[in-house]
C-alpha cells in the first residue's frame, strides 16, 4: 500500500518553507523571511539528513553492518539523537560521546533510542583538549579520532560517523537541503542564512543554490568567541586554521558575509519568534534568525525573500536558560 511507510527514514527531507508574518511585522521588517523548518524531519532536526546519507552510503560501500558494527559520533545533540535514532532502526549498537553543555533532553532522548552516552568530561584525554583550546569542538573531534583508531587496531568493528570531515555532510544538503529550498522559492531567492557548526549545511546549501543561481547571497552566522551558550554552532573566522570546520577552511565562494552573534540577541529572536508565529526553535536558529533579521533591515533587501535555516525545535532546550526570561 502506497500510504504505508517502511521506515520513518523514508520522511527525511522534504521539510517545509515558512514566511514568518508575525516575526516581520513586529520588527517592521519589510522584506520576506522563509524559515526552513528542519524540525519537521522524524528525528527532530537537521541532522537526520547527514546521518541517514553518511550510513546508507557505509551500507553500501559495505563499511557497515547491522548486528556486527557499532556505531560511534562526537556530538553536541542533534547527530548523535539521529545517528542513535537512524541506528536503532536499522539494527545498530550506538555509542556517543556528548560535548559538555548540552541540554538534558538531548542525553535522555539518545538513552531512550538505546545509545551508550558518554558526556565528553567523563573522557581525560578529551577534557585536556578542551582546556588548552577554550572548549573547541573541532580540537576535540581530532583527539577523539585518535581513540577511535586506537579501538580500530585492536581488533573492534567501529565505525565513526564523523559528521564534522565526511564529506557526505555537505553532499547531503547539496541534495537535498539546497534542492528544496531553490524549488521551493521557485528561484525567487535574495539570500539563505544559516549558522555554522560543522559547516556541511551552508556549504551544501551555497553549493546547490549559487549553481543555479550566482547572485544569491548566503551569509554565515557564527557565534561570538565568548558566546559558549549557543551551543552547536562554531567559530570559524577568528581561529587558528587547524580549528575550522573543513568544509569551510580555505574555501572561496561559500558564503559572501559572515555576522557574528551573541547571546542576548540570539535567544530574544527564537523568544519572539516562538510568540509571533508559533515555531519552537533551539538556540542555533536563533543565532541564525538574528542575523536573517539583521539582513532584512537592510533597504536592498526589500520585497525580497531570504531563506534562514532553523536547524531544531526549541522542545530540546526547555531545561535551559533559551526560553527563561
Amino acid at each position: 500500500m502506497s500510504n504505508i511507510h517502511d521506515s520513518l527514514t523514508e520522511l527525511v527531507g522534504n521539510t517545509p518553507l515558512v514566511r514568518l508574518h508575525g516575526y516581520e511585522k513586529k520588527l517592521g521588517l519589510k522584506a520576506h523571511l522563509l524559515a526552513k523548518v528542519e524540525y519537521f524531519n522524524p528525528i527532530g532536526s537537521i541532522k537526520d539528513r547527514i546521518v541517514l546519507r553518511i550510513i546508507e552510503d557505509a551500507e553500501r560501500e559495505g563499511k557497515i553492518k547491522p548486528g556486527v558494527t557499532t556505531l560511534i559520533e562526537y556530538t553536541s545533540g542533534n547527530t548523535g539523537i539521529a545517528v542513535s535514532a537512524i541506528g536503532a532502526m536499522k539494527g545498530y549498537d550506538v555509542t556517543i560521546y556528548l560535548q559538555d553543555g548540552t541540554s538534558q533532553e538531548r542525553f535522555d532522548i539518545m538513552r531512550a533510542f538505546g545509545a551508550n552516552v558518554t558526556r565528553i568530561s567523563n573522557v581525560p584525554e578529551i577534557q585536556d583538549a578542551l582546556k588548552t583550546t577554550n572548549g573547541d569542538f573541532v580540537a576535540a573531534t581530532n583527539i577523539l579520532k585518535q581513540h577511535i583508531r586506537d579501538r580500530q587496531a585492536a581488533g573492534e568493528d567501529i565505525f565513526f560517523v564523523d559528521q564534522m570531515l565526511n564529506p557526505k555532510n555537505p553532499l547531503a544538503h547539496h541534495d537535498t537541503t539546497g534542492l528544496e529550498i531553490w524549488e521551493q522559492t521557485e528561484g525567487d531567492l535574495a539570500a539563505v542564512v544559516s549558522a555554522v557548526g560543522t559547516g556541511g549545511t551552508i556549504r551544501g546549501i551555497s553549493d546547490y543554490v549559487k549553481s543555479k543561481n550566482p547572485a544569491v547571497k548566503v551569509v554565515a552566522v557564527e557565534p561570538a568567541l565568548d558566546a559558549t551558550a549557543l551551543t552547536g554552532i562554531h567559530n570559524f573566522t577568528e581561529v587558528p586554521q587547524e580549528r575550522v570546520p573543513v568544509t569551510v577552511r580555505n574555501t572561496t565562494g561559500v558564503y559572501d558575509e559572515v555576522l557574528i552573534a551573541t547571546v542576548k540577541p540570539s535567544f530574544e529572536a527564537a523568544r519572539i519568534v516562538a510568540k509571533s508565529d508559533g515555531v519552537l526553535v533551539g538556540n542555533s536558529s536563533g543565532a541564525a534568525l538574528w542575523g536573517a533579521t539583521e539582513l532584512a533591515k537592510r533597504p536592498e533587501y526589500e520585497g525580497k525573500n531570504i531563506v534562514v535555516v532553523f536547524p531544531d525545535t526549541g522542545l530540546r532546550y526547555l531545561s535551559t536558560d533559551l526560553f527563561k526570561e
